[in-house]
């Protein structure tokens, strides 16, 4: 979830959710005390091709950026904290080969304001970190070195859909490698043959 998912309040994007046809996660917002207690889940495993990828999201802090009525009781949690503790779970509960945050955070702040570069160096076991928020168009995937000195990787490509980032992630059987390459794609109405 992000800031502008509460534009039209708690209840107006209650009333969007039956046109998603995706889980909405979150991760650091409580909002058990509102309309949408039972309509999101922190997180989500995929499994493809025999692997098993762990997605999260993150919001941003709502104060200041979203008028109070329009969040109501909904509660901002430390994006750190919880991010250690899904990835944690991600990674050695649930067994997950890849560990995402899909982050509303922002790329970087010229401040200690929490961000996907601060939350890559201050959490564990992340793997891939796509972000929004700041509408940063990153040409190249950032790799950053977290708490264990393991890396991750941070992307965003823009907002509005006006650019498609991919990063691929190839596996070796029966090790712990992953090597990853990544583009961003201009979406335009041309076509390659």
């Amino acid at each position: 979830l992000g800031n502008h998912d509460f534009d039209n309040g708690i209840e107006g994007f209650y009333k969007q959710l039956p046109h998603a046809n995706f889980p909405v996660l979150i991760s650091n917002y409580d909002l058990s005390n509102t309309q949408l207690s039972k309509s999101t889940q922190p997180f989500k495993i995929f499994k493809k091709a025999g692997l098993k990828i762990g997605v999260f999201g993150l919001g941003i802090e709502l104060k200041g950026l979203v008028d109070p009525k329009n969040y109501g009781e909904a509660q901002y949690q430390d994006p750190i904290t919880k991010a250690n503790e899904v990835a944690s779970v991600l990674k050695n509960d649930y067994k997950c080969d890849l560990v995402i945050c899909l982050s509303h955070l922002g790329y970087r702040y010229r401040d200690d304001k929490v961000s996907d570069q601060v939350l890559a160096k201050t959490t564990r076991n992340i793997d891939l970190i796509i972000g929004g928020h700041t509408h940063s168009f990153m040409d190249v995937p950032e790799d950053v070195k977290n708490l264990d000195d393991k890396i991750t990787t941070i992307n965003q490509v823009g907002f509005a859909g006006i650019n498609l980032g991919r990063i691929d992630y190839y596996f070796e059987a029966y090790k712990d490698k992953k090597m990853k390459f990544g583009t961003p794609y201009l979406i335009n109405n041309k076509f390659d043959s």
